[in-house]
């Protein structure tokens, strides 16, 4: 079996600006720093300083990300040291201002239209942390961050890399709201995933990142040892609702990992609040695990972070699988009322523990977009 090492994550989301303290507040429950933005959509929004929240939320993680970079510098070369970032919007949240300046004042300001080049985040951070591989932006829409972990093992596999910084960083910008309720797609309150009365997405700011090598030069008691990824071509923005594709990469993740259903202690669910999307995946998670593994959606309390969403996923996973055993569940928060037309699933209520050591997180996309991973303790 092989194993890919990772570093302790680093989590920026509406919960917190560190993975500490998002982990603290997702497992108390809570709902903070959900705003209406300029287009009227609930958004789980950073909490940083700045007129450029994007990048804000940049440099605060690579600023967290220093101590464990120069730790993998002094052990491999820089040129063997990647980057692979995943996202869906890159400045637009900027461009809005700047556009009224120029429509205003005939002149923009430090605004550039290369600033939203999709390589920007991934180039920046390899500039800040001195990174000097490969460098890769990942588009897989809301299954980028997870996408980017395999991009990341696979240059790694491939000899191109010795490690690579993964994960994903991405905004609830205005214009991507306005995209999501255009159709129809956004709750009015805070997402209810899996409940009868759910009504949609609730977007949300964040960043996860971490380091993945094959061997362990940062101490952190998880690995990464499974992963499939699928494109079921479906729909442009439905999945398909019988979720052959999902059930077929779950059960080749736990081939990888050597695991049988019964190993996984706990999924973090995609788990949008969509109609569509919940029906989907409680039907496949069902299919391969039956209704006893525990599971929860974490986007109640985050929001969905889009290109970043299956990142932050992965690092919720690790960050619980590290804790003491046993270890308390991310809980899943919603309103209680199951869907009876719903396959059964066993949804983690505030409190509960588990001797977790092997987990699974998911993230599923526009264009049929899938990919999960499994996690273990060591």
């Amino acid at each position: 079996m092989v194993q890919y090492f990772i570093t302790k994550p680093v989590m920026i989301t509406a919960l917190g600006n560190s993975a500490d303290e998002t982990m603290r507040n997702l497992l108390k429950g809570e709902q903070k720093y959900f705003i209406r933005n300029r287009v009227g959509a609930l958004v789980g929004r950073v909490q940083l300083p700045g007129v450029d929240l994007f990048n804000a939320i940049l440099e605060h993680a690579a600023g967290q990300l220093q101590d464990d970079a120069k730790r993998i510098l002094s052990k491999y070369d820089a040129s063997r040291v990647g980057v692979a970032i995943g996202g869906c919007d890159y400045h637009s949240q900027m461009a809005f201002s700047e556009h009224k300046k120029y429509l205003e004042e005939g002149s923009f300001g430090s605004y550039r239209v290369d600033l939203q080049n999709p390589y920007v985040p991934a180039e920046r951070l390899a500039s800040i942390l001195g990174l000097k591989g490969p460098v890769f932006s990942v588009a897989a829409a809301c299954a980028s961050g997870v996408s980017s972990v395999i991009r990341g093992i696979d240059l790694i596999e491939s000899g191109a890399a010795d490690a690579m910084l993964v994960g994903g960083i991405d905004l609830a910008s205005d214009l991507i709201s306005a995209g999501f309720m255009s159709l129809s797609a956004v709750s009015p309150l805070p997402t209810n995933p899996f409940s009868a009365n759910r009504s949609g997405i609730t977007l949300g700011d964040g960043a996860g990142l971490f380091f993945i090598t094959k061997e362990q030069i940062v101490p952190f008691p998880v690995v990464i040892t499974g992963f499939a990824e699928s494109s079921d071509g479906y729909n442009m923005t439905s999945p398909d609702p019988e979720g052959a594709a999902v059930i077929h990469i779950m059960r080749q993740a736990l081939a990888m990992a050597k695991k049988q259903p019964q190993d996984i202690g706990y999924i973090n669910l995609h788990g949008t609040g969509t109609e569509v999307n919940d029906a989907m995946e409680s039907g496949a998670v069902n299919a391969v695990f039956g209704s006893e593994v525990k599971v929860s959606s974490t986007k109640a309390m985050t929001g969905h972070t889009l290109g970043s969403a299956g990142a932050i996923g992965a690092s919720i996973c690790a960050l619980t699988l590290a804790a003491e055993m046993p270890q308390m569940l991310p809980p899943h928060v919603y309103d209680g009322i199951s869907d009876p037309a719903l396959p059964a699933l066993n949804f983690v209520k505030g409190g509960d523990c588990a001797n977790l050591k092997t987990v699974m997180c998911s993230a599923f996309a526009f264009g049929g977009a899938n990919a999960v991973l499994v996690l273990e303790k060591i």
